[in-house]
């Protein structure tokens, strides 16, 4: 009978505390079941999990980068020396290696392994959580390392194919999933309740930015149109979160970086979210959570986010994001026009739920 190790290799602790996409749904997927992984390999954690096998290794310093440009891979070998342990220690005939966006790490596994005769004994599982490779890596080699390419959505892997020779690994698909125990729609009362307990006010509408203050994010953008939508309409307010520095601006509510969780009632309170990357993503959390609050989504028309919106069935796509005139007619679209922005009905608690999430997963791992 096979027995089978499933390992996880991150380079972020996991479990984590971190303010992210990928680590809070494995955090999750691991206290949601901790027979999921034999071992995690990690940097230090925030916390150790029962049942599972927890290696420690040490975060790479100055003098491991210096080093690394003479020796192949020298900075990322701890990941890899800590798996060829558990190969030595364990008589698992199938050992699934779980790598979490980390390229390094991925050539590092896949080269050494190679050279030390140990790759036929590995099955290595690839989570892509962006759009794409970036152009910088030669991308030939990825793919060659990689036995399942596990991509976000539809649109990425149509990209790839097109954009390289040849992608010679299985690809499987997974979207991101998200606890709809917290992130759901609210009743009108318990809206109004909660905008209460907000102190928000009532007759104004609300929009909500959630996002770190890179430029790449578009909130520089988003604020240049909203100072000229707020020239004649004094019943619009826009709460940002998750700036580093704090917002200054007419009817501007600027709020400092919070966890996912505690994101929830902010998703549930306001009437639309606005989505300005000026990027590819891969499947952004942050408009997935508000989506299913039942915000109304106003988002950037740069792939995929075509594919999350459902091609704007479930919220309005904004052509030309990077122009603020943009915004400032698909805003005011929004607010002089009485939208279905759920054309097909969806049931907001069972899209991209993390519980299906989660089956999906440990299918891709038992295979």
């Amino acid at each position: 009978m096979k027995t089978r190790n499933n390992v996880l290799i991150s380079h972020i602790g996991i479990p984590s505390d971190v303010i992210g996409s990928w680590n809070v749904l494995f955090t999750n997927l691991i206290d949601s079941d901790t027979s999921i992984f034999t071992h995690i390999i990690s940097p230090i954690t925030v916390r150790k999990v029962d049942n599972i096998n927890h290696i420690i290794v040490n975060e790479p310093t100055f003098a491991t980068y210096k080093i690394g440009k003479i020796i192949k891979f020298y900075k990322n070998r701890v990941y890899w020396q800590a798996l060829k342990k558990i190969l030595i220690e364990n008589t698992a005939t199938v050992t699934v290696v779980n790598v979490i966006d980390n390229i390094g790490v991925l050539l590092a596994i896949d080269f050494l392994s190679k050279q030390e005769g140990f790759r036929n004994k590995l099955h290595i599982n690839f989570f892509l959580h962006g759009y794409n490779f970036g152009n910088h890596v030669e991308k030939t080699k990825i793919y060659n390392s990689i036995d399942t390419l596990i991509l976000l959505t539809n649109l990425s892997y149509i990209n790839q194919i097109k954009n390289n020779h040849a992608i010679p690994c299985e690809v499987k698909l997974l979207r991101n999933g998200i606890d709809s125990a917290v992130f759901y729609p609210l009743e009108q009362l318990q809206k109004s309740n909660l905008r209460k307990n907000l102190n928000l006010k009532s007759g104004k509408k609300y929009f909500l930015w959630v996002s770190q203050d890179r430029p790449k994010k578009g909130l520089k953008i988003v604020l240049k149109a909203w100072r000229k939508l707020t020239l004649n309409n004094p019943n619009i307010e826009l709460i940002v979160i998750g700036t580093h520095s704090e917002i200054k601006e007419k009817q501007v509510i600027w709020i400092e970086r919070m966890k996912n969780i505690n994101l929830a009632k902010y998703y549930q309170a306001t009437d639309y979210y606005l989505f300005s990357t000026l990027c590819h993503e891969g499947h952004p959390l942050s408009l997935t959570e508000a989506l299913k609050c039942g915000a109304k989504c106003l988002a950037s028309n740069i792939d995929p986010i075509s594919e999350v919106l459902h091609e704007g069935n479930l919220g309005i796509l904004v052509d030309n994001p990077n122009f603020v005139s943009s915004w400032i007619n698909s805003i005011n679209y929004a607010l002089n026009n009485d939208i279905d922005f759920n054309k097909e009905n969806v049931d907001l608690l069972k899209l991209y739920d993390f519980d299906q999430w989660s089956k999906e997963i440990k299918m891709i791992f038992n295979e």
